[in-house]
């Protein structure tokens, strides 16, 4: 597959390009726009003191088998749903391979064709929807095997990574319109200029570039 055909612009967006286009680029040191290991083990970092409360709470509970189920659940959210309604509208989808590089959802197929333009309000109400299923299920396991520490702490350590992810990660992150994205309009702005194709889809769905 080409980059003209990945992205259906004839051209990748910026974060795909040589890093002499960042020069002068008033987004370049506040975005998430490049791929960087740091961001993907901070992001990694914030969620796994959830992941460790809740799946020991869950296997003390009894309950332990039905982490497979959980298991399932989070392969088909991440790698089939979230990417379909979530991922496949981020520059970085645009790149020009087979498999999504990210800072979260590192190593999705891409098994859609890029959208450059923002998420729709069905979209973002099915992401919402989703991430509430996941974060939810290993509760009523734990509260049925009396974890009733280990179910507090698990709601803090989802609180927690939601508050980190929204103040540290979100608000860098060059996927806009997801529902969590803090990123500030003049930052937005500046990386739609940076990249026309998809600074027309975002306009074609109302948003006003201030130049």
């Amino acid at each position: 597959m080409s980059a003209a055909e990945n992205t259906g612009t004839g051209s990748q967006p910026c974060t795909w390009q040589t890093v002499s286009v960042c020069e002068g680029c008033p987004a370049k040191d506040h975005l998430m726009c490049r791929l960087d290991r740091k961001d993907m083990a901070t992001f990694l970092m914030m969620l796994l003191p959830f992941g460790i409360t809740t799946i020991a709470g869950t296997i003390r509970s009894g309950y332990g088998d039905y982490l497979f189920l959980w298991l399932a659940y989070s392969l088909f959210f991440f790698f089939i749903w979230e990417a379909r309604i979530l991922c496949r509208h981020c520059p970085f989808w645009a790149e020009n391979s087979a498999v999504l590089h990210c800072h979260a959802n590192n190593g999705v197929l891409k098994l859609w064709k890029f959208e450059p333009g923002p998420m729709s309000r069905s979209e973002r109400t099915q992401f919402i929807f989703g991430a509430l299923i996941f974060i939810a299920f290993p509760f009523p396991f734990l509260l049925l095997g009396a974890e009733y520490l280990l179910a507090v702490i698990g709601l803090g350590t989802a609180a927690s990574a939601i508050f980190l992810l929204w103040k540290f990660t979100c608000s860098r992150c060059i996927n806009f319109s997801c529902p969590m994205n803090t990123v500030p309009k003049h930052l937005v702005d500046a990386y739609l200029k940076q990249n026309p194709a998809i600074r027309s889809a975002w306009e074609e769905k109302g948003w006003a570039v201030e130049d």
